[in-house]
């Protein structure tokens, strides 16, 4: 049941959002689109923090997303438009996109856009059926379902959409299969690697420390299904939870203040957890565990680091209970995706066992996102004990941090007192619901 004075972030209807952003490109651009692609946005139970580290994260691929209408261009021209309100500027042009980074005076979302060109670009040999062909440019019409800046994803969303018109309208893949038959001809080895792309464009373009998890959720999700996903190798395990989500849903609580990963304060955070890692002699944080791990796994992880220390360990003048902080909370995020892990592949408990197991760990997590990554903030933190006091099994902090979204498990029964709870904390607090949606495609 719904709270009624709740604010609801609608997903839309694909169908009827792709005819009207088709109908619109050709009022924008004066011809029509070769199509329109869509990519979700995630919400994260897990693993915060931890994929570039080769942790396991546990996403969930949303029905909200981002719509791209394109058609191709043969001059290497880039025009692409956005039609939210708070980024739209007219029409955009980047020329030369494939070999020119994008101009200073661009606004900061096209990057995003223009960076996937330049990593597909460089697939080159690689990948022939994704090889751009030459003097490739594109005509591209944007719209998002999904609120910008609450850490569920837009920005990845943003260039797997992308990624996909390009593949579409681009590409010998997109030439011989037209439509619906590309959502079917990209095999999740080719998903992988259009993860991969999208990756490289934001950590090399957009200067953003992706590590890959909003991106492989974008392409890779499976409706109905958690994403549990081992970011050694980016193997993962989709997860069926529809028994769960009989009696519970998922709700991501948009708090209204939008977060910035590229403002420096992610990758500072980044920074400190990668040089405790070094102390510690591992190339990735996660070989530091054993592959089961436990707690005394951390507790020695800890005792080492600070063993190092006392040894003279350096850590590039950075500020070493920081750099210690960002260490534990890491190595303990690791351990609570393990745990769900466990809990979801495991033997089979009853639903209301595994519901507060879940929401057990997921406010653990959220007390290290405050307390260990420091990333929390004063709204968030109040969103998670209100929700939790009104009947919530468990709620925490998703993404980044520093603004964005809470993600709550909760009863049904339980719904409408727990957003009527977290609506009376702030006038901006919207709602969506979670519910994990199929992965990127046609529409």
């Amino acid at each position: 049941m719904r709270d009624n004075s709740a604010r609801w972030l609608a997903p839309g209807d694909p169908e009827s959002i792709s005819v009207a952003l088709a109908t619109r490109f050709s009022q924008v651009f004066h011809y029509d689109p070769e199509g329109v692609w869509f990519a979700p946005g995630r919400a994260n139970l897990n693993g915060e923090h931890v994929d570039f580290h080769g942790g396991r994260c546990l996403p969930m691929a949303l029905r909200h997303g981002t719509y791209v209408a394109a058609a191709p261009r043969t001059d290497g021209l880039l025009r692409l438009r956005t039609l939210d309100p708070s980024l739209d500027t007219g029409i955009v042009e980047i020329p030369d996109v494939a070999s020119s980074p994008v101009g200073q005076e661009a606004p900061s979302w096209t990057t995003y856009v223009a960076g996937v060109v330049s990593a597909l670009a460089q697939l080159k040999d690689e990948q022939p059926e994704l090889e751009l062909r030459p003097g490739m440019g594109a005509d591209l019409l944007i719209r998002s379902t999904l609120p910008i800046g609450a850490g569920l994803s837009s920005s990845a969303s943003l260039e797997c959409a992308a990624a996909l018109a390009f593949v579409a309208i681009g590409t010998p893949l997109g030439e011989e299969n037209k439509g619906d038959d590309l959502t079917r001809a990209l095999t999740d080895q080719l998903r992988a690697v259009l993860a991969q792309v999208c990756v490289r464009a934001e950590v090399e373009s957009v200067g953003a420390g992706t590590g890959g998890l909003d991106q492989t959720t974008a392409l890779r999700a499976t409706e109905g299904k958690v994403v549990s996903l081992d970011c050694r190798d980016f193997s993962l395990v989709r997860t069926d939870i529809t028994f769960l989500l009989r009696n519970y849903r998922f709700l991501a609580i948009d708090t209204g203040l939008p977060h910035e990963l590229a403002d420096g304060r992610f990758a500072a955070r980044r920074a400190e957890a990668e040089a405790a890692t070094e102390v510690l002699g591992v190339e990735r944080l996660r070989d530091a565990l054993p592959e089961k791990p436990k707690r005394t796994h951390v507790e020695l992880a800890l005792e080492e680091f600070d063993r190092g220390l006392e040894s003279g360990a350096e850590l590039g003048g950075k500020d070493a209970e920081a750099c210690r902080r960002r260490l534990k909370h890491a190595l303990t995020e690791m351990l609570r995706s393990e745990q769900i892990h466990r809990i979801l592949t495991g033997d089979a408990h009853g639903v209301d066992h595994t519901a507060e197991m879940i929401g057990d760990i997921m406010s653990a997590g959220h007390t290290s996102m405050k307390e260990c990554a420091e990333v929390s903030f004063d709204l968030a933190d109040q969103v998670v004990d209100t929700v939790v006091e009104a009947g919530a099994s468990g709620a925490r902090l998703i993404g980044g941090g520093f603004g964005g979204s809470v993600l709550v498990l909760v009863p049904r029964s339980r719904m409408e007192a727990v957003t009527a709870a977290a609506s009376r904390l702030s006038s901006e607090v919207r709602f969506l619901e979670v519910v994990p949606s199929p992965a990127a495609r046609a529409v």
